[in-house]
Formats: C-alpha cells, sequence, structure tokens
C-alpha cells in the first residue's frame, strides 16, 4: 500500500515540474506575436474639428502608447502628423490637438509607428478637414 502512494506522488511530482502550463483562451504569447498582430491589425481614427483646432483620437488594438515627457521604449507607439505636406510632428499619445490651422480646407496624413521596431508600421492614413 505504501508502495502504491509513493508512486503516486512521485508521479504527481513529476508532472507538477513540467514547462508545459496551461495557458488562458486568448494567449498570443511574446512580444514577436504581438508585432505580428499590430502588423497585421488596422487602427481607426476619429476626429472632430472645433474653431481652428482639430481634435484626433487614435484606436490600435492591442498597441500601447508612450508616456509624454518620457522616453519612448521599444515597441511603443507614436503618431507622426503631417499637415498639407508640411514639417511632420509627433505625438506620443493616442488622443492629441491640432491647433492654429487657418480657414479652409486641410490634409492631414497621419501614421502610427513602433518605436525601434521598424517592423510594426501601419498604413499611413490621410484626413480632410474643413476650418470655419
Amino acid at each position: 500500500m505504501t508502495r502504491t502512494i509513493l508512486i503516486l506522488m512521485l508521479t504527481l511530482l513529476a508532472a507538477g515540474c513540467t514547462n508545459d502550463k496551461p495557458r488562458p483562451k486568448g494567449f498570443t504569447g511574446g512580444a514577436e506575436a504581438k508585432a505580428l498582430e499590430l502588423r497585421q491589425g488596422s487602427y481607426s481614427i476619429h476626429h472632430f474639428v472645433k474653431g481652428d483646432t482639430v481634435y484626433v483620437e487614435c484606436f490600435v488594438p492591442k498597441g500601447n502608447f508612450g508616456v509624454p515627457d518620457q522616453k519612448l521604449k521599444e515597441g511603443e507607439l507614436f503618431v507622426t502628423v503631417s499637415i498639407d505636406g508640411n514639417e511632420e510632428k509627433r505625438y506620443m499619445t493616442p488622443a492629441f490637438s491640432i491647433s492654429g490651422l487657418k480657414t479652409g480646407y486641410h490634409e492631414i496624413l497621419l501614421n502610427v509607428h513602433a518605436y525601434n521596431r521598424p517592423d510594426i508600421s501601419h498604413k499611413p492614413r490621410s484626413l480632410t478637414v474643413k476650418v470655419d
């Protein structure tokens, strides 16, 4: 009887010492799997105009944006914005405002990038806004 209990305990102990642990549903793996999802995924943009200011909000599924006024970590997202083909400006947050636009129509080009990860880049999005 003790021999059977001892064999049973050794079997349970050996089974518990493996590296093959169950993973929760929806687990996508490490950083490489996340990079693949970001590459294949899309993002959406919502905006509205109030006065001479355009308020923009980017939704990137499974993406982490950097913290303003801090150095970006590898893989953190940021948005580059070009207005009417002029110089690009970088925003570290998913929601931001563009102010001081002149009256008329403006072409705004947005692109989401991952810091130090050229393999993660989304297609640029363009939007036309009218400032009254």
